[in-house]
């Protein structure tokens, strides 16, 4: 059994030092902790140290990081990631929150961290939901905006009865389906 550490941190001009610093605290030797700068926002198998980390990790080994967020750039990315290592018999360490293992704890671990994601997204959704409806009580217009003039409109609706919709789709750069919606008020 081996464990390795993995250190991240989103911009440039932030320093890895003090999540080595606390691996190595943890036990970890440095040659086995590996780091980047790298955004949060790309998806954790397609940052470099972390796949070359996954690639090194085998059954029994351990990943310690400093916190649950290091493991991906969403709670679903972070869930996929731990389920992957956990199905390969590698132990995960959460500096603060505990070991995630493959056992009955492990699965229990891991339950509650989708619950409270599953949880997370209800609350964006839920918050999203009321900020659009406030929207709208003030006036806002959602959806797409008219691609056309309320003048384009009006000369369509009164050229419609003698025209095909076809050509005046044509003509305005819109479809068919469109013209058709204007012509009949819809």
């Amino acid at each position: 059994m081996t464990k390795y550490g993995y250190a991240r941190v989103s911009t440039l001009g932030q320093s890895l030092d003090e999540q080595t610093e606390q691996l190595i605290k943890l036990g970890i030797d440095k040659k086995n902790i590996y780091a980047e700068k790298i955004t949060g926002v790309m998806k954790s198998d397609d940052r470099k140290e972390f796949s070359k980390l996954l690639n090194k990790l085998s059954s029994g080994d351990e990943l310690v990081v400093m916190k649950l967020d290091r493991l991906g750039r969403s709670t679903i990315d972070i869930l996929t990631t731990i389920q992957n290592l956990r199905s390969q018999g590698i132990d995960i360490t959460i500096e603060g929150v505990g070991t995630i293992r493959s056992d009955m704890m492990g699965n229990l671990m891991t339950n509650l961290l989708a619950s409270f994601a599953e949880f997370e997204r209800s609350l964006i959704i839920d918050r999203t939901q009321s900020g659009r409806k406030r929207a709208i009580e003030n006036g806002v217009k959602m959806g797409r905006k008219f691609k056309l003039s309320k003048l384009a409109m009006e000369a369509i609706k009164r050229r419609y009865p003698n025209e095909t919709g076809k050509g005046l789709a044509k003509e305005y750069g819109v479809g068919l389906r469109t013209i058709q919606k204007i012509a009949t008020g819809r």
